[in-house]
Parts: structure tokens; sequence; C-alpha cells
């Protein structure tokens, strides 16, 4: 299959938003305001799948993929797949199980939009050829015992071309499905420490590729270094084998006591305290900020569960073999939750910590920036129903995408007030509360 994507959605913001998801995983891309230029475009090129917004102006996105199944009819195959609001809306449209290969729901999850893409990329791949040529990195792998190349961040992003050379050693992806974490320099280290407790980045090996980071990372990868190979290996399965074997009590639990715990056992790790600011800039390796870090680490050493041994310029925090115990066993007391502070209360952090990683933080700022002055002229006193409908609507996919959950779910009975014919002023007040509650945050912060 191609991996050519023609997306067909009429709103810019949701267009920029969706295709820089499908960039950023380096898909090639068309998009079309209307399903005519989207009709036009399919018949010039070839696209391996079709996105398709429902709500189009002139011709909806139901009958929009019944005249691409006739135009591809014989000339080839498409996927398509169906972006809508109302979920139950399209699916009640007689057919359209059949019309389009998938449905995704707005605001939509980046890692669900590529799952879907995944999933359909394969469905039509070609069978292998007999006879494959394997990279050398595979079998150089396989020789130490892993199943292939690993799965790999990196950090910060070197561009296109260190990608590719990185490409040879290791599969680079998303941090959700990783299985190292590749350094190629401090400001890398800081964009691993920016992701919040409980990231999946936190119980990765760091992978220093400068030679120059030193203890900051879990050890040191040179492609000309067959140790570095060995080493790298034994550090994957290691870390594998203490993530499984963490208990699902440790694992799941927000308590930054339980965090600190994990990210000492997986990573076999020490912790140094330093005597000149009380607590290193390793710490926020665990994603804790100060304060919770070092109320972890006075839990931990309050019930035998860690120790603190002096060093040559502080302290350094060990596990002891009860905290060992402890992350395969699970705590016998457990440490209280403290209410996560964020600058932004309304907005929704875990989705927009998702859409950073698909993305990458500049571009969901330049996204948000881009809401924000939508919002300001949005639902003007003078809209007439179907306008105030048409930007609600829109504003569904962007608020809930960048986190703004409570706008999202505002505009979604908006836009259902005014379609049902009900009275949408208390809902129009709603959307414009919350509107007013993004607008102020933002100013405070």
């Amino acid at each position: 299959m191609t991996d050519r994507i023609l997306l067909v959605e009429d709103d810019p913001g949701s267009r920029d938003l969706i295709g820089t998801l499908l960039t950023a995983r380096g898909y090639a891309l068309d998009s079309a305001a209307d399903g005519f230029l989207g009709l036009r475009l399919l018949s010039e090129r070839r696209h391996g799948i079709v996105l398709i917004d429902y709500h189009l102006p002139e011709m909806d996105g139901y009958a929009l993929a019944r005249l691409m199944r006739e135009i591809v009819g014989a000339h080839g195959h498409v996927r398509l797949v169906g972006i809508t609001a109302d979920r139950h809306g399209l699916a009640s449209r007689r057919g359209a199980d059949a019309l389009f290969d998938a449905i995704l729901v707005k605001p939509i999850e980046p890692g669900l939009l590529y799952a879907t893409l995944d999933r359909l990329r394969e469905r039509d791949e070609p069978p292998a050829a007999p006879v494959a040529a394997e990279l050398p990195a595979e079998a150089l792998w396989r020789r130490r015992g892993m199943a292939g190349r690993p799965r790999a961040v990196l950090y910060p992003d070197l561009g296109a071309e260190a990608i590719a050379a990185v490409g040879h050693a290791f599969v680079v992806g998303s941090v959700e499905v990783a299985d190292v974490i590749l350094i190629g320099g401090e400001e890398g280290l800081l964009q691993l420490r920016a992701h919040p407790a409980g990231s999946p980045a936190h119980l990765l090996p760091a992978i220093d590729l400068t030679g120059r980071l030193g203890r900051a990372c879990d050890t040191a990868f040179r492609v000309n270094d067959p140790r570095a190979w060995t080493g790298l290996a034994e550090i994957c399965r290691a870390f594998g084998e203490r993530r499984a074997a963490l208990a699902a009590t440790i694992r799941n639990s927000d308590a930054a006591a339980c965090k600190l715990l994990a990210w000492l056992y997986v990573g076999e790790r020490s912790l140094p305290l330093s005597a000149a600011d009380g607590v290193s800039a390793t710490v926020l390796a665990a994603g804790l900020e100060r304060s919770a870090a070092m109320a972890a680490i006075l839990f931990l050493t309050e019930h035998d569960l860690a120790i603190c041994e002096p060093a040559q310029d502080g302290l350094i925090v060990r596990l002891t073999s009860a905290g060992l115990s402890a992350a395969t066993a699970g705590l016998t007391v457990a440490p209280t939750v403290p209410p996560k502070p964020s600058l932004d209360p309304i907005r929704d952090q875990a989705r927009v910590q998702r859409l950073r990683e698909a993305i990458g933080a500049a571009e969901v700022e330049r996204l948000t920036g881009d809401l924000h002055a939508r919002i300001k002229a949005a639902f003007p006193p003078e809209a007439a129903g179907p306008l105030i409908a048409q930007e609600a609507h829109a504003l569904i996919a962007m608020a809930g995408s960048l986190g703004y959950t409570r706008l999202a779910a505002a505009c979604q009975t908006l836009e259902r007030a005014i379609s049902t014919g009900s009275d949408e002023t208390a809902a129009l007040q709603r959307a414009k509360l919350a509107i007013h509650d993004i607008v102020e945050v933002r100013t405070v912060a």
C-alpha cells in the first residue's frame, strides 16, 4: 500500500492538527477542504488511505465515501476512514460498516490514529519475498539474543539524517513501544526528564550516543564497538525482565514513592543526593519534582525500603532488600497520593503529553496558539444558529485534541441542541464560560 494519505476536512484547524500528526509519522499527505476537491485528488493520484470528515459542506462524508468507492472501482483499492464527532450518527447510516474500513471519533487520539493506520496498512501489505535481505544490524542483534533491532526513541530530534543513521541499528518510533531511549546530547536528557512521573520513558534504559554524558545515562553505545552491542543487549533484557516483574500496585500507582521505587528497581539504579542543592538533577529522570522526590525518599527510608549512604559529595539512596522485595510483591503500607498541581487545571495534561510525544512540543504550542486566537472570536452575538453549530463542531475536534475536554463537551452539547431544534441558550452560555476560563488561565500562566 502507498504511504500517501488523502485528508478531506473542511475545518482548517482540524486539517492542520491531523495533517501535523500524519506528517510527523512520515506519511505523504494531500488535503482537501471539500468533497469535490477530494474526488479530483483521488482520481489524479494514488492514495492508500483516505480520511473523511463526516460533516462536510455540500456533500457529507458518507456520500463522498460512496463516490470514492465507485471511482476507485476497477482501478485499485483504497481504505476509507470516517472521522466524526458523533460515532453513533455515522454508524447509524445504512451500510456505513461496509463502506468505511474504520471510524475515528473526534477529538482524535494520536495513538489510536496511528494504530488504525498501521492496522490498515498491514492488512494490505504484500506477501514477503521468498528470500528477503536482512539488515546487517538484525543479524548482529539476533546473535546477542535479541529478536531484532531494538525499538528506540531519539532525544533530541537531530534531523532526518541522524534518524536515518540511527535507523541502521535501531527501529525509531514512539516512546509507548520503545525498548530504549537514545540520548544524542544534553538537550536530550532534559527532554527525557520533562516526561511526567509515570511515563513509560522513565522505565527504559537511557543510552548515551555521545560518550560524554557519563552516569547521567545507563550505558553508552558506539556502533563500531562490539562490546557496546553486547552490553546494550544485556541491558535491554534486564530492564524488560524487571519491568515485567514489577507489582501491578507499584506500576499503576500515582504515588511519588511508588514511582521512585519503580525507577530505582527497574534500572538497578542508585540516586545521588548533592550536598550543594539537596537533590541532584538525576531525581528529575524519575519525572519527579524536588519536593515530591524528597517526600518519596523520606517514605522509603522510614519504611526501611531504602537507605542513604555517604558519598563523596553528599549521599546515595539505594533500595534495601526489603525495597527490592516490595517492588515485586507490593507495599504493605500505601503512601499518600497528593493532588496533582497544574498551572492549567482545566486542561487534560495526559492528552496534551500524548500529543507532544506524537508531534513535538513546538507543534503543540503552535496549535494551541491558533486555537486561542480562534476561540477569542468564537460565537459572536450576531451569529445565527447554523454558523454557531458549524463553529461548535470544529471546536470539538481542536479543543478536545489539545486537552480542553470541558470546552469540547460543551460544544458537543451546543451542536446537538441546534441540530435537534432545542433552545441552545444554556448550551451556548456553557461554551462561552468554558472559553472564558481557558483564556483567563492562559493569560495568568
